[in-house]
């Protein structure tokens, strides 16, 4: 993936739009064409901590042999790092090989509130695919839905190839 191509799926992540800055004339209509589409998936039943997990429909695509998409966990209660950072939601990529029944992430990203709004308390750089390492999923468990759910938008064909997608 090319510089400019990993700005671009960074700012669709977080809910940016390219150029914003550059542009004030842009309506907040255009603005929020570009902004994640998060349909949630699965949530916990703990009522001491609900985690909530959710991914962006617009981000489902075809990557040579996977699917990828940009997912979301949520924390109704603070999470906290090994230096005691405190975090309660994180966006990442997500690989998914639907027939395998494998899963791979990267690119964390990490938020004082649930909402992936403002500045990141961490981050993690975008690995390539060759270098992840996909994890089988646990059947009954949170990434099984995950692999289910974005695995289920394979035929579609409104998906679109990564690296293809054109840019409104």
């Amino acid at each position: 993936m090319t510089r400019l191509a990993n700005i671009r799926v960074l700012a669709r992540e977080l809910g940016l739009v390219a150029g914003l800055a550059l542009s004030p004339g842009l309506t907040p209509a255009l603005a929020l064409a570009d902004a994640p589409d998060w349909k949630l998936i699965s949530e916990t039943e703990d009522p001491d901590k609900t985690i909530s997990w959710y991914v962006d429909l617009k981000s489902i695509v075809h990557d040579e042999d996977y699917l990828r998409a940009f997912l979301r966990t949520s924390w109704s209660a603070p999470q906290y790092a090994a230096d005691q950072t405190a975090y309660q939601s994180s966006t990442y990529l997500n690989y998914f090989d639907c027939d395998a029944r494998k899963i791979a992430y990267t690119a964390n990203t990490y938020f004082q509130s649930e909402e992936p709004a403002g500045q990141p308390v961490h981050s993690e750089p975008e690995e390539p695919v060759e270098s992840l390492r996909f994890q089988s999923v646990i059947p009954g468990s949170a990434g099984e839905r995950r692999l289910d759910f974005v695995c289920s938008f394979r035929s579609k064909n409104f998906l679109t190839q990564a690296g293809h997608a054109t840019n409104g």
